[in-house]
């Protein structure tokens, strides 16, 4: 599956093996974590970014999947944006909210949720255009900061996922 030596599920010891027991049985270990397993360091800063935000009470995890979607879909991820999607699909949006998340999140989400994953979409397609207006739009709905901050950092890391799996994907 890539060009270089990786850890698969089956094959995982030590704190990759801890990091891939997260996933329970029948929901696969994304190909893109395994890639990152080629460097245990990495992997362990990678799954510590993500399992912060995934264990914060004040993200939903329907909200962090979105995120991880309008990230991947913006940096054109297609594997990422297609686990996504279904992770999405599987919590009951329809392909028409999952589709429009960037554009219409409040079909799907509520005007909080809705309110930051605008940001976030504005912010990750065209971070020039970030306002003031914008931050304190999602501020006016009870984000703080350090979660705007923090949000739109999860988010964009999709685009630096993706550039390291197409680097290294089998084509």
């Amino acid at each position: 599956m890539f060009m270089i030596d990786y850890v698969t599920p089956k094959k995982a010891e030590g704190s990759i093996e801890k990091i891939y027991s997260f996933f329970p049985e029948g929901i696969p270990v994304p190909d893109s974590l395994q890639l990152y397993s080629a460097s245990p360091r990495y992997l362990e800063r990678q799954w510590a970014a993500v399992g912060d935000l995934m264990a914060d009470d004040a993200y939903d995890q329907g909200l962090l999947a979105a995120l991880r979607y309008i990230g991947a879909s913006t940096a054109c991820f297609g594997y990422c944006s297609q686990f996504n999607k279904q992770m999405l699909n599987s919590m009951g949006l329809t392909e028409e909210e999952v589709d429009a998340l960037a554009t219409n999140p409040s079909a799907a989400f509520e005007e909080k949720d809705a309110a930051l994953i605008t940001f976030v979409a504005k912010s990750t397609a065209n971070p020039d255009d970030v306002t003031q207006a914008d931050i304190e739009a999602v501020r006016n709905q009870g984000w703080t900061d350090q979660q705007v901050f923090e949000t739109t950092a999860y988010a964009a890391q999709m685009a630096t996922v993706g550039i390291v799996f197409r680097t290294f994907s089998n084509k």
